[in-house]
């Protein structure tokens, strides 16, 4: 669409998921029990091995980049079964538009970037209900993959900026993830002057093996 010419490059890069996208790596040596809580509560919500467990999410997009660029958001449902089938559809209002089967290898690619999030070396710490962290954009880029038409792995970044995260954990499952980028205005390694912005960028999943997240207990 025109308007994606509005939102700077250095924002399309930052996250790397494609309109879609997010694997569960170890986060240290001696885990919190704040980073255990979210991070086997992810390994339930995306099974073991990854992948082995259906799920319903909506994704939502939401860029703004400053002055009079605008806000541009955007709302996918993605839904998930086992072994490979992956479907993406679009919603608008209250009306849904399928927009994507993916390939099981796309799929696979998908679901290790999903689950990648709760992962890295920064704790996550207690806030109320859910659990929350701040960590520089370089170490996100650096642990979680950006998805091409042939690789799926992570991408290094020299571009500055912080990814605060928020986790619901609820029965046991991660059933939400919040992510704002807070990218500053900056001279880029060419030279160039970037305009800076925020994205946030939100995973709500709505049914876990069959099982609405509504229903479950905190």
């Amino acid at each position: 669409m025109p308007r994606r010419n509005l939102i700077p490059l250095v924002l399309l890069a930052v996250l790397g998921l494609g309109g879609l996208a997010f694997a569960v790596l170890g986060a240290s040596s001696s885990p919190s029990g704040a980073t255990l809580a979210v991070q086997n509560g992810s390994a339930r919500t995306f099974g073991t091995p990854t992948g082995s467990t259906s799920f319903a999410l909506d994704l939502v997009n939401t860029i703004s980049a400053g002055g009079s660029k605008g806000t541009i958001s955007q709302v996918r449902q993605v839904d998930y079964k086992p072994p490979a089938r992956m479907r993406v559809y679009q919603e608008t209002g209250s009306s849904s538009t399928l927009k994507a089967v993916l390939s099981p290898v796309a799929a696979a690619c998908t679901l290790s970037t999903y689950a990648a999030i709760v992962g890295g070396s920064t704790p996550w710490t207690p806030s109320g209900t859910n659990f929350v962290r701040t960590e520089t954009l370089a170490a996100y880029d650096a642990r979680v993959p950006a998805p091409t038409a042939t690789t799926c792995v992570p991408r290094a970044t020299t571009v500055q900026g912080t990814v605060k995260e928020r986790a619901a954990v609820r029965g046991g499952f991660l059933v939400g993830v919040r992510l704002i980028v807070v990218v500053p205005p900056q001279k880029l390694q060419n030279g160039h002057t970037a305009v800076g912005g925020v994205e946030n960028q939100a995973l709500v999943f709505l049914q876990i093996n069959g099982t609405k997240t509504l229903s479950l207990k905190s």
